[in-house]
C-alpha cells in the first residue's frame, strides 16, 4: 500500500477527520422540538390568542407536528409495540383528521370572541413514557368579553418533553 504524503497527505487527513466527525454525528441528533412553550399556561394563553385571532395555522404549530409523533412519540406508545405493532402513519393520519376537524370546529365556534385565558388544569393523571409525559383531560379556564368565567375542553393531552409543551391533539 502505498502512503500518502506531504500537502495531499494533509489534504486527505483533513478530508478524513471531517467524514469521520460527521458520520459520527449523524443520526445521533435529537428531533426538532419546534414551536414548543416554556409551560402550560403559555401553551393556553397560545391557543386561546390563537382562537381569538382565528389564525388556525397557529393552532396547528402548537401540537406535535408529523415527524415528532412518528419519530418519538408514536414508539413509546405500547400499540406501536408487539403483539399489535400498529402502524404510525396509520396512527397518525387519524389523529391528524381528528386535530383538523377540531381546530376548523373551534374556531368556527369560538373565534374572535375576545375571550381572556385565565388558567389551564388537567383532569385525568399524567402518563410518564419514554423520553415524555402526556398531561391528560386539559381544560381551559377562560372569561368572555363580559367577564363571565367558562370553561373549554377542546384539547386533548398535552406534551411534556425536556421541560417544553405542545399539544398532542385537539378534540374533535
Amino acid at each position: 500500500m502505498r502512503r500518502i504524503s506531504g500537502r495531499s497527505g494533509h489534504i486527505f487527513s483533513l478530508l478524513l477527520t471531517v467524514l469521520l466527525v460527521y458520520s459520527s454525528t449523524v443520526g445521533c441528533k435529537k428531533p426538532v422540538w419546534e414551536d414548543s412553550l416554556g409551560s402550560p399556561d403559555q401553551l393556553g394563553l397560545a391557543v386561546v390568542d390563537a382562537l381569538n385571532t382565528r389564525d388556525i395555522e397557529k393552532l396547528n404549530r402548537l401540537r406535535v407536528q408529523r415527524e415528532e409523533y412518528l419519530d418519538w412519540i408514536w414508539p413509546a406508545f405500547p400499540a406501536s409495540q408487539p403483539p399489535s405493532n400498529f402502524p404510525g402513519n396509520f396512527a397518525w393520519s387519524n389523529l391528524n383528521k381528528k386535530c383538523n376537524i377540531g381546530m376548523k370546529k373551534w374556531i368556527a365556534r369560538y373565534g374572535g370572541q375576545n375571550l381572556e385565558f385565565v388558567a389551564i388544569r388537567f383532569d385525568r393523571p399524567t402518563e410518564t413514557y419514554e423520553g415524555f409525559q402526556l398531561f391528560r383531560g386539559a381544560v381551559l379556564m377562560l372569561k368572555n368579553a363580559a367577564g363571565e368565567k367558562g370553561e373549554l375542553k377542546i384539547l386533548g393531552s398535552v406534551v411534556v418533553r425536556d421541560n417544553s409543551y405542545k399539544l398532542l391533539s385537539y378534540e374533535d
